[in-house]
């Protein structure tokens, strides 16, 4: 087991500015790899983000690279004994023990100090690493996933504020206990893997229980009568860099929701290469694909659109220029 030596004074390299590093991501299965040299963890229901320690001072980015650290208050004490530390991980808001994204998404878009305060006392959330990519100024990204996470279980012994997501060497154990606790998924990852920053391999492997993917706005519809209340959203992916129609969701969409997209979405012109069957008494609004949604559903259908969708949330953490058909 390698131990990384605890440098004071160092001058990080090209992981010195977080602006810069993009999660890895994991590429998605029906079934968990088997065999020796996976190990295997929960996938948990948040926000992905890196958290930057510098001189016991913590930065949070999302997988955009946006700045949330305003939003969290709470997650400020992460690495106040730290010297510099750059750790991968999710955050999470529980309910009840389990994951609760749609509590999450009360404290996703907030950016006043103020309000983000408040929100802690009602929807608290909690950082759950799974990966150290940089400590004390020498980079681990080249070393073995084994190698990061002994490295990142010693770094959290004795600092109660940061939480580590349990790995196992058991897929099918760790499956039936997702299931059995009702969570998201599994994540199976290679033991000897290298952290790739900002792509997706088969080192990485993720099996969803429950289908729910990210998909672009690229318009809204809207009852003939009413053409300026929102009342579902038309949804596409990008596929060979062309957008391709998923389908609509219009449940789960709350008022204050659908007012606040219809707020948001910039009127465009047609995105799609396809024609788009026009539904009759309903007024349709192309609008610039820039806002990603999240929607569960229950599969996809012959004609390549969402069966039963039903709206999650805005995700403010992912570009729309990253969003492909996920299952």
């Amino acid at each position: 087991m390698t131990v990384i030596p605890r440098i004071r004074a160092y001058a990080p390299r090209n992981w010195g500015n977080i602006e810069r590093v993009q999660p890895m991501l994991a590429t998605p299965a029906d079934q968990l790899p088997a065999g020796p040299g996976w190990s295997y963890e929960f996938k948990w229901d948040g926000v992905r983000a890196l958290v930057e320690v510098t001189a016991g001072r913590s930065t949070i980015r999302a997988r955009s690279g946006n700045d949330i650290t305003a939003a969290y208050p709470e997650l400020a004490g992460l690495g106040t004994d730290l010297d510099d530390a750059l750790l991968d991980g999710e955050i999470v808001a529980f309910e009840d023990g389990r994951p609760n994204f749609g509590r999450l998404q009360t404290r996703m878009h907030v950016r006043s100090t103020t309000k983000a305060a408040q929100l802690v006392a009602v929807a608290p959330v909690t950082f759950i690493a799974f990966d150290v990519l940089r400590l004390y100024g020498v980079d681990l990204t080249a070393r073995p996933l084994r190698e990061r996470r002994d490295t990142l279980n010693r770094l959290a012994e004795g600092r109660a504020s940061l939480i580590v997501s349990p790995s196992f060497d058991d897929g099918p154990a760790t499956e039936e206990a997702a299931r059995a606790h009702g969570l998201e998924g599994v994540v199976a990852k290679r033991s000897d893997s290298a952290y790739r920053a900002g792509r997706r391999t088969p080192d990485w492997v993720k099996v969803k229980f429950i289908r729910r993917g990210e998909f672009v706005v690229i318009g809204w519809e809207a009852d003939a009568g009413s053409p300026g209340e929102l009342s579902s959203l038309v949804l596409g992916f990008y596929e060979d860099g062309a957008l391709q129609l998923a389908g609509k969701v219009g449940s789960g969409l709350t008022r204050p929701v659908a007012l606040d997209l219809r707020r948001r979405l910039r009127p465009g012109p047609n995105p799609l290469v396809e024609r788009m069957p026009v539904t009759s008494g309903r007024a349709l609004t192309w609008v610039v694909p820039e806002i990603v949604v999240e929607v569960g559903y229950t599969e996809w259908g012959a004609d390549g659109r969402l069966r039963h969708p039903v709206f999650a949330g805005v995700r403010t953490d992912k570009d729309a220029q990253e969003v492909g058909r996920d299952a």
